[in-house]
């Protein structure tokens, strides 16, 4: 009875939820050390929160007891596992003794928090949605990590696709390898489970970067000297229009070269920059159809107009170039 008492007596204080949290989790474990005490198991946080007796009466004590016993050392860590359905939680505690007993780890998620090096309370949602990570082999677990550090492939882009401890090592090694012969040093898991023509595209991108940069390594300073200009010029170009930021340096250098080929000056494009975030394609067949109108001092600030204002200023050409008739 004494958790059912602790569990009314906040539902008349619940500004104290934090603390009444602590208090019985560290209860549960310090009285029972795994072992099962039936009206002292920990209620999940969100039914606490709600303060109603609905959500109360739906608490899950045997879910509870199975939490208990995946030797967790937080709610904040627990709580996502509560969330999961009973056969998968069986399945996680098996798993979990049996790791435990060869001497691999507590729990999964603090031995992927320690090797990715992130904390076990940001890992856990992520975790608890992709929990076939308990169904592999610790060994293939570890060799699977062990090859994606080793390879360079940083901790945070493994732990946003977790989905990469699927693979074997060996081809988690053979397909990154492939990148790397390319002369490509930023690797990420997906190019594990990409397919080859999705791959080889993205490395055949990466291959022209590189060769566009040169030494510059940064599409800012490759900005900066095609527009002959200087890097506080173009980070305010990134200002005014925030979507040059995220412009791939072979767009910016295929459609500087066509604008300068149609008589263009680097002062104009640098003056008139939101052109780049533009498509070429519609900049081009806007170019013509201007020149079809007999436009030939153009603004470039009109060929990325939205395509009913560009529509509305070809209109009024027309009707201007009826006129003079």
């Amino acid at each position: 009875m004494i958790g059912r008492l602790m569990i009314s007596s906040f539902l008349v204080r619940p500004h104290s939820y934090n603390s009444f949290w602590n208090v019985l989790w560290l209860n549960v474990n310090n009285v029972c050390k795994n072992k099962i005490i039936y009206n002292q198991i920990f209620v999940p946080v969100q039914t606490l929160k709600s303060n109603t007796k609905d959500e109360i009466n739906c608490y899950n004590e045997p879910k509870a007891k199975i939490v208990l016993l995946l030797n967790l050392k937080s709610p904040e860590d627990a709580v996502p596992f509560y969330k999961l359905p009973m056969k998968t939680l069986l399945h996680i505690y098996k798993i979990t003794m049996n790791d435990v007993e060869n001497g691999f780890c507590e729990n999964r998620l603090y031995y992927l928090a320690s090797r990715l090096k992130c904390s076990p309370t940001a890992l856990c949602e992520k975790l608890t949605k992709r929990t076939f990570v308990y169904s592999l082999s610790f060994d293939w677990l570890k060799n699977a990590l062990d090859i994606l550090l080793e390879m360079g492939v940083s901790e945070d882009r493994i732990i946003r696709d977790l989905w990469i401890l699927k693979y074997h090592h060996e081809t988690i090694r053979l397909r990154l390898q492939q990148v790397k012969d390319k002369g490509i040093d930023n690797l990420y898991p997906w190019m594990v489970r990409c397919p080859e023509e999705v791959l080889n595209r993205s490395i055949r991108l990466s291959q022209e970067t590189k060769n566009i940069l040169g030494e510059t390594k940064s599409t800012q300073i490759y900005l900066a000297n095609r527009l002959n200009t200087s890097l506080n010029s173009v980070e305010e170009l990134y200002s005014k229009t925030p979507a040059l930021k995220t412009i791939r340096v072979t767009k910016a250098k295929k459609f500087l070269d066509f604008l300068i080929n149609e008589g263009f000056t680097v002062e104009d494009i640098a003056n008139k920059s939101r052109v780049l975030s533009a498509s070429q394609k519609t900049v081009q067949q806007r170019l013509e159809m201007l020149r079809d109108l007999g436009v030939n001092d153009i603004n470039l600030n009109v060929l990325c107009r939205s395509r009913r204002d560009f529509k509305k200023y070809c209109d009024t050409l027309q009707l201007l170039a009826k006129k003079d008739k």
